[in-house]
């Protein structure tokens, strides 16, 4: 098994993540209050599959595994 694809130190402190990161996390915070809403099912599975993504991504610079 391969090890997790991790960002280095250096690369969490570099203005391209801090950009991305700081657009995952107004988008997730829009996601967010999508998901508060009343939606149908459909979309409500959408919704929260985009919210784990972004979670999942933004979760690279983080210095434990996710939890799965």
């Amino acid at each position: 098994m391969s090890e997790r694809f991790q960002l280095q130190p250096a690369e969490r402190m570099s203005p391209l993540w801090l950009s991305l990161a700081r657009h995952l996390q107004e988008r997730l915070n829009v996601l967010r209050q999508q998901n508060d809403t009343s939606l149908a099912p459909e979309k409500t599975e959408n919704v929260r599959g985009r919210i784990a993504q972004i979670k999942e991504i933004l979760a690279l610079a983080d210095d434990k595994p996710p939890v799965t």
